[in-house]
């Protein structure tokens, strides 16, 4: 029987195009793109891991990375329980110098105690040559102190294992700093519902001042397509097409799949809502007022979020109209 909840708040930042929506979306088992639809404001989605006695709930913010849509929202950065920092692989230079520029004082200032990985994303496009260049920019332009991960969000390769890491890193904080014998235990009992051992998980890490371009692209081969990956806009927009005997513009697709996406978003963010006003009937009276105001700010941040989408759809429409 389900005695608690255990509620963690995750961002998902980085530079627009380095692969953000797709890690999400394939952790939790959706399609991978055929073609790149930026992400305005925030997306949030979840994730539940079942335990004995508790049920584990990841909220998700994957932020879109573009700075006409705000990425820095304070609603995005506030009470981060757990963090992905993702570059591109293919373009480390540009995409690191972005994480350290635009959010790492951000994450300072209203998360100041989030757990943090750093994602390397597209592995697979890393080619054997460039190892050297790779590794040399990470060491320029790395974050110092954070673990990094290389995935490929395209073959699935090291991808839930990064999230179910990060989980469990989290889990095993929360037992050094609680009391309760009920949470002790939680990160072993999380580890056996995955079938995996501390071992496998922490073996994802890469020791950038100890590796050498040889085995770094070790690192980088995936080991294993792990499904079809399925491409399904482009084979819609064909099916389209056919039916109409026309053919339509690109932008006339993405600007669709942003609108629906906008719609979808929005629905999220109501089941947030609900979220947190649900939680304000089992928060403890002397915490009242404090959850109350937390409460306040992330309406706020959903509101910000909306207003943003919205003033972005109309922009993106009227480009289209006018082509």
């Amino acid at each position: 029987m389900i005695v608690s909840e255990i509620n963690l708040k995750m961002a998902i930042l980085g530079y627009w195009n380095s692969g953000k929506t797709s890690i999400v979306n394939l952790y939790l088992d959706n399609n991978f793109p055929n073609i790149y639809i930026p992400t305005i404001g925030s997306n949030i989605v979840r994730k539940e891991y079942q335990l004995d006695k508790y049920q584990i709930r990841i909220n998700i913010w994957d932020i879109g990375g573009q700075k006409s849509f705000n990425p820095l929202n304070p609603a995005y950065f506030s009470n981060l329980d757990i963090v992905f920092l993702v570059f591109d692989l293919s373009n480390p230079k540009e995409t690191l110098s972005e994480l350290k520029k635009t959010y790492l004082k951000t994450l300072d200032q209203l998360s100041p105690y989030s757990i943090r990985f750093l994602i390397g994303n597209k592995s697979d496009l890393v080619k054997p040559e460039n190892s050297e260049i790779l590794l040399n920019s990470i060491r320029q332009y790395g974050i110092n102190d954070m673990p990094i991960i290389f995935v490929s969000a395209k073959t699935q390769d090291n991808l839930s294992e990064a999230f179910e890491l990060i989980v469990y890193e989290f889990l095993k904080k929360i037992e050094k700093k609680s009391k309760s014998r009920q949470i002790q235990g939680i990160s072993e009992e999380f580890l056996l519902i995955l079938r995996k051992n501390e071992k496998d998980l922490y073996s994802l890490l890469i020791n950038i001042e100890d590796i050498d371009s040889n085995s770094l692209q070790q690192k980088i081969t995936p080991q294993i397509v792990k499904k079809v990956i399925k491409q399904v806009e482009q084979r819609e927009k064909i099916k389209i097409e056919e039916e109409a005997n026309i053919t339509f513009p690109e932008e006339f697709f993405i600007y669709d799949k942003i609108k629906t996406n906008v719609i979808k978003l929005f629905n999220n963010n109501l089941n947030s809502v609900q979220d947190l006003i649900l939680s304000l009937k089992i928060t403890p009276i002397d915490y009242l007022i404090n959850k109350i105001d937390l409460v306040n700010n992330e309406l706020n941040g959903f509101k910000d979020d909306f207003e943003t989408k919205l003033n972005s759809l109309f922009n993106i429409r009227n480009t289209v109209e006018k082509e």
